[in-house]
């Protein structure tokens, strides 16, 4: 349907003798009146206008005293439309143009140009639109339609505003409208959500297994509190000299699954036992038979008794033997 009313506007803007050589209708006196035929006329074929019509001297190189002609309305802005080789030639046979086309696949594509606008552009004016009238300046808003963008003419420097903006406050979900340009302004309609961020810390870099999470591997970046899981890290503290369980990507929110307290002991090391009492300190060797972090209780075996005891993790191959913890378990 948008096609076709293009078309007839095209066909609207073509002059007298167009029409009347589509119907068999020119007199001589028409043609002799008309301008004497050009002698180099190339085809444009691919063409970018800025303005709302489409040009002889747009579409033909060479075309003379009726270049500035107006021809067809261009597409709206970023939009593109093609004219096929039936519509060319009875465009150059109205104005005497020296050019036929030289196979039916003769085609010209006109584009229009635009100044792009991102969704981005258009949330960040309907928070600011939402902050200025009193509302969280801790939330963002988010479009429905998350391939938005907009397209608006070059020949204008108006800014996008927004008219009207209206918050349902159970959901937090908005609809607006926006304009733009002089005159009768052109609208459209949008809906979409406000959401509350907060500051998330997050890797910079890929870490992977095993790495030790560094105050340096950290950056801050805002993310949706609906978005966020319940087990997500919001806490430096409760990252820096983490371990990392398995590889964790840059940017996205950790979660206390993905990072454990550094292992101190590895299953099958040789570790130092140390037996303390108020009035004597030992110490044995012992081969552990699990894996543990700082404070973590783990099997051990006695090299010498091959004795299996629990033990508290101190440090670096090192546990401590609480004999009462023993005797109590057996």
């Amino acid at each position: 349907m948008k096609l076709s009313i293009f078309l007839l506007g095209a066909s609207l803007l073509l002059p007298a003798s167009v029409m009347a050589l589509e119907k068999g209708k020119v007199s001589t006196q028409t043609l002799t009146q008309a301008p004497k035929l050009i002698n180099i006329v190339s085809l444009t074929q691919r063409v970018t206008v800025e303005d709302n019509v489409v040009r002889l001297g747009d579409i033909f190189q060479g075309a003379g005293p009726f270049e500035d002609s107006v021809v067809a309305y261009a597409p709206r802005p970023g939009a593109r439309a093609t004219f096929d080789s039936r519509w060319l030639t009875r465009v150059a046979v109205a104005y005497k143009l020296d050019w036929r086309p030289s196979s039916r696949m003769d085609r010209v594509v006109i584009e229009r140009d635009s100044r792009l606008v991102r969704r981005e552009d258009i949330e960040s004016l309907l928070q600011d639109f939402m902050v200025n009238d009193g509302g969280d300046p801790s939330s963002r808003a988010v479009l429905s339609n998350r391939a938005m963008r907009l397209h608006l003419p070059t020949n204008t420097s108006e800014e996008l505003v927004v008219e009207q903006l209206s918050l349902d406050q159970s959901n937090n979900r908005f609809t607006a409208m926006i304009s733009w340009g002089t005159g009768n302004k052109d609208q459209m309609r949008l809906s979409g959500r406000f959401e509350r961020m907060t500051e998330v810390p997050v890797l910079a870099n890929r870490i992977m297994r095993g790495e030790i999470i560094t105050a340096s591997d950290i950056k801050w970046i805002s993310l949706s509190e609906s978005r966020l899981s319940r087990t997500a890290i919001v806490d430096l503290d409760k990252l820096v000299g983490m371990a990392v369980k398995r590889a964790i990507a840059p940017g996205k929110a950790i979660s206390e699954n993905d990072v454990r307290r550094p292992l101190l002991v590895n299953r099958g090391q040789l570790v130092t036992m140390i037996l303390t009492t108020p009035s004597m300190q030992l110490s044995a060797k012992g081969r552990a038979l699990q894996a543990g972090s700082k404070g973590d209780v783990i099997r051990i075996s006695n090299s010498q008794t091959s004795t299996v005891i629990d033990a508290v993790v101190t440090g670096s191959g090192r546990v401590r033997v609480d004999m009462s913890v023993n005797l109590a378990m057996r």
